[in-house]
């Protein structure tokens, strides 16, 4: 059996205590593993803020950071299958946006792959976000 706490106690060690886990180690491994997403997200977020005030022009980096507000308040309660993916995610974003700014252009077209993967719920906030930065864009604030 594996150590659920693969860095704190080792499978030898594991053996010699009785070779089982207790249901509290099960919740002192998930009490861990949530204080350490709190914080890994609370930095990305900052991270994700950071970038927006550093590259963005001010209605976008409005937008930017009330849909970013909005994804992490949503996702406090994730599975960590579902947290994985949007970390990897919003660090992917963090990065295309440093450097876009770079080459002073933003955006990309969205790959159909991934909109063939995304949700009835993902789909519409996706065409929200589109009109949304098209009325910025136009200047219907």
């Amino acid at each position: 059996e594996r150590s659920p706490f693969p860095s704190l106690i080792s499978a030898s060690r594991h053996k010699r205590l009785g070779g089982k886990w207790t249901e509290g180690g099960e919740e002192e491994r998930d009490r861990m593993a949530s204080a350490f997403n709190k914080t890994s997200m609370l930095n990305l977020y900052r991270s994700v803020l950071r970038i927006h005030k550093r590259v963005l022009p001010q209605e976008m980096k409005e937008l930017g950071d009330m849909y970013a507000r909005s994804e992490f308040k949503a996702h406090k309660s994730a599975k960590i299958s579902q947290v994985k993916q949007f970390v990897q995610q919003w660090k992917e974003y963090v990065y295309t946006l440093d450097i876009q700014a770079q080459k002073g252009a933003f955006g990309k077209d969205l790959d159909a792959t991934k909109l063939e993967k995304m949700n009835d719920e993902q789909r519409d906030q996706l065409k929200q976000l589109e009109e949304e930065s098209r009325r910025i864009g136009s200047g219907n604030i």
